[in-house]
C-alpha cells in the first residue's frame, strides 16, 4: 500500500467523523465530503477533500497519485457533496488535460484554498495568489474535478 493510501485509509475515517458532527465547523469551511459510487465496483465512497464553491460549480483539486478522481472519468457522474452538513446533488466532471478550462480552475481553487498550493508544487505570489509558471508546470500532475450543483 502506498503511503499517501495509508495516511487517507487513517485519516478520512475521523475527518468524515468531524464533517458531520456538531463541531463540522472547524473544519466546514473548507473541507466537504463527496459521495460518489465506484465506477466499477459500483461500491459507495465518500471522501473528505478540499474544495471551493463559485455559485453552481464546486471544485476539488487531486493529484495523479490518488485515485478517487478515476471515478468520474466517463463524467459527468452523479454525486452528493456535503458541505457544512448541507447535501448537495452534482454532476461531477474530471479536467486532465492541460489548457485554459484546468489552469482557470487550479487558479481559482489556489485563490480560495491557498493552504493548499504547496500539496502541488505550486508557489503563491506576494499577493497570495498562484504563480502562473507553477499553474503551467502543474499541469502535467494536477487533476480538477469540477461538480456542477443541481437544483
Amino acid at each position: 500500500m502506498r503511503i499517501q493510501s495509508l495516511l487517507y485509509a487513517t485519516l478520512n475515517p475521523p475527518m468524515r467523523a468531524l464533517l458531520r458532527s456538531p463541531f463540522h465547523r472547524i473544519a466546514s469551511a473548507s473541507l466537504c465530503l463527496i459521495s460518489y459510487r465506484g465506477r466499477r465496483s459500483g461500491r459507495p465512497f465518500t471522501t473528505p477533500l478540499s474544495f471551493m464553491r463559485e455559485g453552481k460549480i464546486v471544485r476539488l483539486l487531486s493529484s495523479h497519485e490518488t485515485r478517487w478522481w478515476l471515478n468520474f472519468m466517463d463524467g459527468p457522474v452523479e454525486v452528493e457533496v456535503e458541505i457544512a452538513r448541507e447535501i448537495f446533488h452534482g454532476r461531477a466532471v474530471t479536467v486532465l488535460e492541460d489548457g485554459e478550462r484546468l489552469r482557470e480552475g487550479v487558479r481559482t481553487f489556489l485563490t480560495a484554498v491557498p493552504r493548499d498550493a504547496m500539496i502541488y508544487g505550486i508557489k503563491l505570489n506576494r499577493e497570495r495568489r498562484p504563480r502562473e509558471e507553477d499553474i503551467a508546470s502543474a499541469a502535467g500532475h494536477v487533476v480538477l474535478v469540477e461538480i456542477e450543483l443541481q437544483e
